[in-house]
């Protein structure tokens, strides 16, 4: 009987036992309900703390101003005005000298020997008693050393083979050229014959003559 209580007493603990369990765990989960909700409040008290101070306007950054300095012209200094010549109140008219009257071609006077053509004609007669082929040129463009003669061909004036040895031509000539030279060549290779001609103030015509 005993035994039987006993054991009727043990049951009733151990229900007791469990009983208490779940009580207990269920406090335990309250408390730490309650500490979690703290523990939340806190983090949030935080951060909203933190995200006020970010939603504050950041302060400008200012734009440093630059000044420019725009150096200065010198000014030029200005030239002294030079100053007026006194005018005479009453100054001398130099007397005008007289206008000479216009002329005209009407009003040259020439003299009567004078002529006015820019050219004058020469007579030209080379007469050699000679039956030798010959040559004759005559030019204006020469010098003289003594007795050698130079003379440039390419200024001739007139050009023509001999016919048994004689020539004639009348040559119209520039009023400029008033020294000439004529030259007989031979083909055999003879020395040739240099004549020298000038103009003549005296004489009514011009000749150059070669015999």
């Amino acid at each position: 009987m005993n035994t039987l209580m006993n054991s009727k007493t043990q049951e009733s603990a151990s229900a007791a036992q469990h009983t208490q369990q779940p009580a207990h765990s269920v406090k335990t989960l309250k408390v730490s309900g309650i500490a979690m909700v703290l523990l939340l409040t806190q983090l949030t008290a935080c951060g909203g703390g933190g995200g006020g101070d970010d939603s504050s306007p950041a302060p400008a950054a200012s734009t440093p101003t630059t000044t420019t300095t725009t150096p200065t012209t010198p000014t030029t200094p200005t030239t002294p005005t030079t100053p007026e010549t006194p005018v005479d109140p009453d100054p001398e008219t130099p007397p005008t000298e007289p206008t000479p009257p216009a002329t005209s071609i009407d009003d040259l006077v020439v003299d009567a020997d004078f002529d006015l053509q820019a050219a004058f004609n020469l007579a030209i007669s080379v007469g050699l008693d000679s039956t030798k082929r010959g040559y004759f040129s005559l030019c204006d463009q020469y010098e003289q050393n003594g007795a050698e003669i130079t003379v440039n061909f390419e200024s001739c004036l007139l050009r023509g083979a001999l016919n048994e040895g004689s020539l004639g031509e009348d040559l119209l000539v520039a009023n400029h050229q008033q020294h000439l030279v004529a030259v007989v060549w031979f083909y055999n290779g003879s020395d040739p014959i240099y004549q020298m001609w000038s103009y003549d103030m005296e004489a009514d015509e011009q000749t150059l003559t070669i015999n």
